[in-house]
């Protein structure tokens, strides 16, 4: 089916969905309360979400004195990376998006320039089955890491990425569905940051105690990639206010505190818990020029045992 087709006819089912948050958007507007809507989670086992809600509510927060008092609300129904974003031109369905940037992404939508992670987002862990486990730990080269294969979501800049590297990538449309890759031996890792992985691994385990995975953290997988809120061009004032709130949640402390605190980022810190881990570095070519690599305040490092390319 096209591809336009397919996005206006999830236009048409999320209007009908969002009937009752209209009225209450009209409602809201009378008392000048900005409703800022966001994606919903993509999978029970998306665990990470609630994190970048609370996010974006301390980016809103932070900015109330000038800009007023706001409400984040929720698209009825969620869709994969590739329709997801151009719903944000659509008007009064989608208002952001966490996503990693790509060239083609940073034209079309505007982004909000302060990675959401902290810059551990590009530090992955992985995901694999139990009876896996000594064959990975056998692994001392990236050379043979690359022959396996990598679970990754079809439009993730990620898998771009690892492939560029010479590593072997199996895609799969909805996040969900690199799980059941995973565990019917279609791929072999899922490679998920370290500030993400855990609570996602925790939340499929719970929910699928017949059908565990594990993880595997001795080698890290490196690579630059922030993760930014994207809004529309049109939504300019979201993306500015966005990004002065993300600004000042770094400066005060606020967003390190809510990483050290959070049920999913906190399993990365301290940050010294690293210094016996290997990591195996995958160069970004395609890292957009804009990234604000020269805000050093806005990265973390690693204090890992080696790097090795």
């Amino acid at each position: 089916m096209n591809g336009g087709l397919i996005l206006w006819r999830c236009v048409l089912i999320i209007m009908l969905c969002s009937a009752v948050p209209a009225i209450r958007a009209n409602a809201a507007s009378e008392e000048n309360v900005t409703i800022v809507r966001m994606t919903p989670k993509q999978s029970d086992a998306d665990a990470s979400h609630s994190y970048l809600v609370q996010l974006l509510e301390i980016a809103l927060a932070e900015t109330e004195s000038e800009f007023g008092p706001s409400e984040v609300e929720f698209m009825p129904i969620s869709l994969n990376q590739g329709l997801i974003l151009h719903l944000m031109d659509i008007g009064d369905i989608l208002d952001v998006v966490a996503s990693a940037p790509t060239n083609q992404r940073e034209i079309q939508f505007r982004a909000a320039r302060v990675p959401l992670l902290m810059g551990l987002l590009g530090y992955r862990m992985m995901l694999i089955k139990p009876q896996d486990q000594a064959k990975f730990a056998a692994i001392e080269r990236p050379e043979e890491l690359k022959q396996l294969r990598a679970c990754q979501g079809t439009f993730w800049p990620d898998a771009d990425i690892l492939e560029q590297q010479g590593y072997r990538v199996v895609r799969a449309d909805e996040f969900s569905a690199l799980f059941e890759l995973l565990l019917t031996d279609q791929c072999d890792y899922f490679p998920r940051a370290i500030t993400e992985g855990y609570g996602e691994l925790d939340a499929h385990n719970k929910a699928n105690p017949e059908r565990q995975v594990v993880a595997f953290d001795d080698i890290l997988l490196h690579y630059v990639v922030p993760f930014y809120f994207f809004t529309s061009h049109r939504n300019y004032e979201l993306a500015a206010r966005l990004e002065l709130g993300l600004q000042r949640g770094i400066s005060d402390g606020t967003i390190r505190r809510l990483m050290e605190q959070h049920q999913v980022t906190r399993v990365a810190f301290p940050l010294e818990k690293w210094q016996q881990t290997v990591v195996f570095e995958v160069p970004n070519p395609s890292l957009p020029k804009s990234t604000p690599l020269y805000r050093s305040e806005y990265w973390l490092e690693l204090p890992v045992k080696t790097r090795l390319q």
